[in-house]
């Protein structure tokens, strides 16, 4: 297998898919498994979200019960991200494969995913070619198209796998409607992002750029193809949704749309597609009008998807100008704060010291008057003692005068004096 032993390869893989609106996709889908090649160690995993088709529900059911595939029925709507989830931890040691249920896929796919996985240590993200991904888009690079006339999903992954065998490049974020993602990856990153990224979308953008931080490659297998419907589940939210998921992206992730940009503009994997083209040219030459025209349609979706980062890039420019002008702002407010504080501090020192100037007048005061308190008791004493003493003395003369002799004395000074 190019140079990668059994030993490398993982004992297991999940593919888990989501399922929760698109009777014709699902179906699609789930039989496009049965049909390919499958390893041995490769099981799949339909996680029924509460779908409100009843016919989705039973299709889900008649593959589990038909084709042994395993099957989780939530009660209630979880979400996209919080099903992910789920199945992500359905069996802790394996590789997972991330498959969008309005998918279809062919041939040995998943070997071919595997294979690229374990080419690199360092590898932690596969996505492979499809026609609907953005980056990794064919025939129309960062558009949707509907397959190339005349070619059917098989022959075209069977094209991809003969003319790009083995080959694969970094790419700045795995795209989520087909996604390999080893367990080792997952377990050091952690999963989908639920509280952020709600019910679904831009949930493994962030997944890799948080892989990214920690040294682990997101990387495009180009010599896989998957057939993608896109937004078959919730194709009335999808705009909405994006809108919602550039916001919080730009929030947690402020050089992504940077890298994005930078990505579409040296386009890395214009090569791999160019093989395509030369192969189905050679094949059928009148291939070359369709060529040109999907050429053309790509120019146009490039023009439209830089314009529109560049439009996010100076959103975020503007973001950040307004950011730097608030905090400009409240460093001043702060610093005006620092100066009113330094004043207030300097008039609360005085104020203390007037405060405790008082108190020490009020302890002087205070000592004064317990003084004068005490010289008052000392006075109020005396008086009392006087007080005490004039009774004495009352009480001598009243004795004096009801005395013999002073009755007597008192008759000898009347007669002198007569």
């Amino acid at each position: 297998m190019n140079g990668v032993s059994h030993e490398q390869l993982p004992e297991a893989v999940l593919i888990v898919v989501p399922v929760y609106r698109g009777e014709q996709t699902t179906r699609d889908c789930l039989q496009s498994l049965v049909d390919s090649e499958l390893p041995a160690n490769v099981s799949v995993l339909i996680i029924d979200d509460a779908s409100p088709e009843p016919a989705v529900k039973a299709i889900c059911r008649e593959f589990a019960a038909g084709e042994g595939f395993q099957l989780v029925e939530n009660e209630t709507n979880r979400g996209f991200v919080a099903s992910v989830n789920s199945g992500f931890q359905a069996d802790p040691a394996a590789d997972v494969i991330l498959l969008n249920s309005d998918t279809r896929v062919a041939n040995d796919w998943v070997a071919r995913l595997q294979r690229c996985a374990y080419q690199q240590a360092e590898i932690g993200t596969v996505t492979p070619f499809t026609n609907n991904g953005t980056i990794c888009s064919y025939p129309v690079f960062m558009g949707s198209s509907p397959l190339p006339q005349g070619w059917s999903v098989s022959e075209l992954d069977a094209l991809f796998s003969r003319c790009n065998s083995g080959q694969y490049a970094t790419i700045p974020t795995a795209v989520g409607f087909c996604m390999y993602i080893k367990r080792a990856c997952l377990r050091e990153v952690g999963e989908f992002d639920v509280e952020n990224f709600g019910h679904g979308y831009g949930e493994e953008c962030d997944f890799s750029l948080r892989a990214a931080q920690r040294g682990w490659l997101n990387v495009i297998a180009a010599d896989t193809f998957v057939f993608h419907e896109g937004g078959a589940s919730f194709a009335a939210e999808t705009q909405d949704r994006k809108r919602r998921a550039d916001q919080v992206i730009n929030e947690l992730h402020p050089q992504y749309h940077a890298q994005v940009l930078q990505f579409t503009q040296s386009d890395p994997l214009r090569r791999y597609r160019r093989s395509i083209d030369a192969a189905r040219v050679a094949k059928d030459p009148a291939q070359v009008g369709a060529i040109f025209a999907e050429h053309e349609s790509q120019l146009q979706q490039v023009l439209e998807h830089s314009d529109a980062l560049l439009q996010n890039l100076l959103e975020e420019q503007g973001q950040r100008q307004e950011e730097q002008r608030q905090r400009d702002e409240l460093e001043r407010l702060l610093e005006q704060s620092r100066q009113q504080f330094a004043l207030t501090d300097r008039a609360l020192t005085e104020a203390q010291a007037c405060v405790d100037e008082k108190n020490l007048s009020i302890e002087r005061l205070n000592g004064e008057i317990a003084d004068l308190h005490a010289a008052i008791e000392e006075r109020d004493e005396m008086l009392r003692a006087a007080y005490l003493q004039r009774d004495v003395v009352n009480e001598r003369i009243a004795a004096m005068e009801q005395s013999r002799s002073w009755r007597y004395t008192a008759l000898l000074r009347r007669h002198q004096e007569d």
